[in-house]
């Protein structure tokens, strides 16, 4: 915007000085020199010689054969008369070749202006155009000509190169040397024309300058196509040159590119290679040679071929045919490659041509991504996916599996067979919570080797999670053969397992299933394989089970029971049977023992060995007790009338050793005494041996606490279980109750009674007073009596009755001495109490 403005003051200023030229020239016009012949002049220059122009090339201005004739006005006529004509010629030509009308003005003051220097720069000379042309004197007419072409060719292309330096923004220096300084031997020639001219019409007269018009018009004609030749040769020069540029910066630019991508090629990330349709190496880079360890040389010596895996050649192959055929422009899949030094290198391999794959041989370009890292991450996650972490072993979601595709085998295939052992450790989690986790997962680690040891070389062994584990046995086999993978089983865990310097022994519970018809899925293996266990465990442990349909259908009654048992003790469903105690000192009855009874609306009466174990199993065993303990204290408290002295009998009541897992079992004990307002010191809590090995300090200080508000502690079944003397010491134990398994073998003549000879002497050097469970026959309580043993309980003296009988029984005998017709022999009856 500011070179426009410029340039149009410029312009502007331009007219301006040319209007007041063309003003003076007019007033100082010699009237006289104005005739016919210049009017003839003015009108043939204007008229014609305006038309005939020659343009400067590269540049919008243009050089009219009427200079020559402006020329010859001035020389001829007068300086005046040169500057109006000069100033018209211009208009009119400008007129006809351009469209804005300040350029038209601005050429005809341009022109007023340079033909009016050149009149002044005559005059400060001194030269009298009349006098020294139409003389004889040949410098003078040097001199003045030079001075008319000088001055005019500096004053015209002066102004005209300024006006371009304004409008292109180059200097004006530059403009006019480029496109004005080459013009000189034009208005020399116009010049030299004009005074010849003058010369030939003082010789001839005017009408040789008529006779010479034509010729000036070819001369002109001819130089305007010498200068559009010019022009030519300069728009060639240019094109040229530009062309010149252009291949040079083609030429950089391409060498450049060839660089980068020698750069790029050589030391890119991945392997690429240029690799022939026979599949020879061509060209390799540096990332190549480093993947598969290989020299640039080693590689193009060889081809592809010989370094892919067989496995892969073939579909490699295959998509190379594709790719040269045409059907696709770019193959990808994973390769496996063999390293120079052996090893497996995995690849992600991207291949396409060189050039369109139409053309006859096109080559091939590798690119080839080292992905062994990865293949190995997804190796190891596939792996640690399907196998447990700790012993290596396969997973259940593995051994799921596999399970699935043994059936399935099966079903399809004639005399194939599934097995399944289920292998659950007995005690685990005694050993885990006493030795501590580290070396529970020792002894996990320990029974994987084992088993392990234990199978043929197509069997699969599993760790489910915890401490169950499962084989599959599958194929061709006799089912005495997985009867003995289990028995080899059992022999393993016979020997001790050394952890951490601890001697560890184990057992385990198996259930085996042999698979039929009835099992369409790996979940109805593994359901029936586990009953088995089941059945097993519940048989004493460190055994194996075959399931069988009795088993199902015992599984289905203990899945009722379970959901019975919820129901039962909001229901009542449960009653107490008590049995009375007697003392063998003074023969009366001292107490009686609480015998729960849970009465079923299907099964009718269920002894406690069946549904007690079920209570500690759902976590029903705290309810189910509180109710017992509550239901017994509550229906002995309510006989106090009945007794001599207005206070209750002893009341013995059992407790489970998973109650000691109850932080509130002594409070809870506190309150339903202090609700049955039953006393404390007729109380007696009959528990198990296994409480100590279970719970250890928890249950001492539990039962040091129930000691403190005079309640007494039995051992229950004493013998049976886990016997450790140092408890016996220290535990505020008052009464071992003597198994009926040690009673019943003692004959009339007292053979069989050393066991219990030894844990009367036991009790008496510790203390404690001794009750003996089961006393059936009268030969059983005289050895008994014999052996100063304290007390006894069992169908001799009475069976366990109801509560209602209780009443009855303390009515008629109240606590009166055992009658003498009970100690003739009576039949055994066997009964779970």
């Amino acid at each position: 915007m500011k070179t426009q403005e410029m340039t149009r003051k410029y312009m502007i200023a331009v007219i301006a000085v040319g209007f007041l030229c063309l003003i003076a020239a007019t007033v100082r016009l010699p009237l006289e020199k104005i005739d016919l012949r210049f009017l003839f002049l003015a009108a043939f220059t204007v008229g014609l010689g305006s038309r005939i122009t020659v343009q400067i090339p590269k540049f919008k201005s243009h050089i009219a054969v009427s200079d020559t004739f402006i020329f010859f006005a001035m020389l001829y006529f007068c300086g005046e008369a040169a500057v109006l004509l000069a100033a018209l010629e211009a208009f009119c030509s400008a007129w006809r070749f351009c469209n804005k009308k300040i350029t038209v003005f601005f050429n005809a003051g341009a022109m007023a202006l340079s033909t009016s220097l050149v009149v002044v720069a005559l005059a400060l000379f001194g030269i009298d155009t009349e006098a020294e042309l139409h003389g004889n004197t040949i410098n003078d007419f040097v001199t003045t000509i030079s001075i008319v072409a000088f001055v005019q060719f500096f004053a015209n292309t002066g102004l005209s190169s300024i006006y371009g330096a304004l409008k292109t923004g180059q200097p004006w220096w530059e403009t006019w040397k480029t496109h004005y300084l080459w013009t000189f031997i034009t208005y020399s020639l116009g010049a030299v024309a004009a005074g010849l001219l003058v010369k030939l019409v003082d010789a001839v007269g005017f009408s040789a300058l008529i006779a010479t018009i034509p010729i000036i018009l070819f001369l002109y004609l001819t130089y305007r196509m010498y200068l559009k030749n010019v022009e030519m040769s300069l728009t060639q020069a240019e094109q040229a040159k530009d062309h010149a540029d252009i291949l040079e910066k083609q030429s950089a630019a391409l060498a450049e590119s060839e660089e980068r991508f020698r750069s790029a090629f050589n030391y890119a990330p991945i392997g690429i290679a240029l690799v022939s349709p026979n599949g020879v190496w061509l060209k390799v880079n540096h990332a190549l040679c480093q993947i598969l360890g290989y020299t640039e040389d080693e590689f193009l010596a060889r081809d592809f071929q010989s370094m892919i895996f067989t496995e892969d050649l073939g579909n490699t192959l295959i998509k190379i045919h594709e790719l040269l055929s045409g059907k696709v422009p770019s193959c990808q899949m994973e390769q496996r490659y063999l390293h120079k030094h052996g090893q497996t290198v995995w690849a992600s391999w991207s291949v396409s041509t060189t050039s369109h794959a139409s053309s006859e041989h096109p080559n091939l370009i590798f690119q080839i991504q080292d992905i062994t890292d990865k293949k190995l991450a997804e190796e190891k996650l596939r792996y640690e996916a399907a196998h447990d972490a700790l012993t290596g072993l396969p997973n259940r979601a593995r051994f799921m599996s596999k399970l699935d595709l043994a059936l399935e085998k099966a079903h399809t295939e004639r005399d194939y067979k599934v097995s399944v052992l289920f292998i659950d450790l007995d005690r685990f989690k005694v050993i885990n919570d006493s030795l501590g986790h580290l070396i529970g997962d020792e002894l996990l680690i320990g029974i994987a080797e084992r088993l392990r040891e234990c199978l043929r070389p197509t069997d699969l062994v599993a760790r489910l999670g915890g401490d169950e584990f499962t084989i599959l046995v599958e194929g061709h086999y006799e089912t005495k053969e997985v009867i003995r993978i289990a028995e080899r089983i059992q022999e393993k865990f016979l020997i001790p397992f050394k952890l951490s310097g601890h001697e560890v022994y184990s057992s385990a519970s198996i259930g085996i299933l042999h698979a039929t018809d009835n099992h369409r899925l790996p979940e109805d293996l593994m359901r029936d394989a586990d009953t088995a266990m089941y059945q097993a465990k519940r048989a004493g442990k460190a055994r194996h089970e075959v399931f069988d349909q009795d088993m199902h259908e015992a599984v289905k009654e203990i899945l009722k029971l379970e959901t019975d048992l919820r129901r039962a003790v909001e229901k009542d469903e449960f009653y107490i049977n008590y049995q009375p105690i007697y003392s063998l000192i003074t023969g009366r009855v001292e107490g009686f023992e609480a015998l729960a009874r849970w009465s079923h609306a299907t099964f009718g009466d269920i002894q406690p060995s069946k549904f007690i174990p079920l209570a500690e199993e759902i976590g029903l065993i705290d309810a189910l007790g509180e109710h017992i303990l509550q239901k017994s204290c509550a229906q002995m408290y309510s006989l106090k009338d009945c007794m001599p002295d207005g206070t209750p009998l002893m009341l013995s009541v059992n407790l489970s050793c998973k109650q000691f897992a109850n932080p509130n079992l002594v409070n809870k004990i506190k309150q339903i005494l202090a609700e049955t307002k039953f006393p404390g010191n007729k109380l007696k809590l009959e528990i198990t041996e296994s409480v100590f090995f279970e719970h250890q300090q928890k249950a001492v200080e539990m039962l040091n606490q129930l000691r403190e508000i005079g309640i007494e502690i039995n051992i229950d079944d004493f013998g049976t279980g886990y016997s450790n003397l140092n408890y016996l010491m220290k535990l505020p134990i008052s009464t071992l109750k003597i198994d009926r398994s040690f009673i019943s073998p003692i004959q009339s003549n007292g053979s069989n009674s050393e066991i219990v000879r030894t844990i009367v002497m036991l009790a008496r050097n510790l203390g404690m007073k001794v009750i003996a469970e089961g006393v059936e026959t009268k030969a059983q309580l005289d050895e008994l009596k014999r052996l100063n043993c304290e007390g006894a309980q069992g169908y001799f003296f009475a069976a366990p009755m109801s509560f209602e009988k209780v009443q009855y029984f303390l009515n008629e005998n109240g606590v009166a001495n055992i009658p003498e017709s009970r100690f003739d022999d009576v039949a055994v009856v066997s009964t779970i109490q």
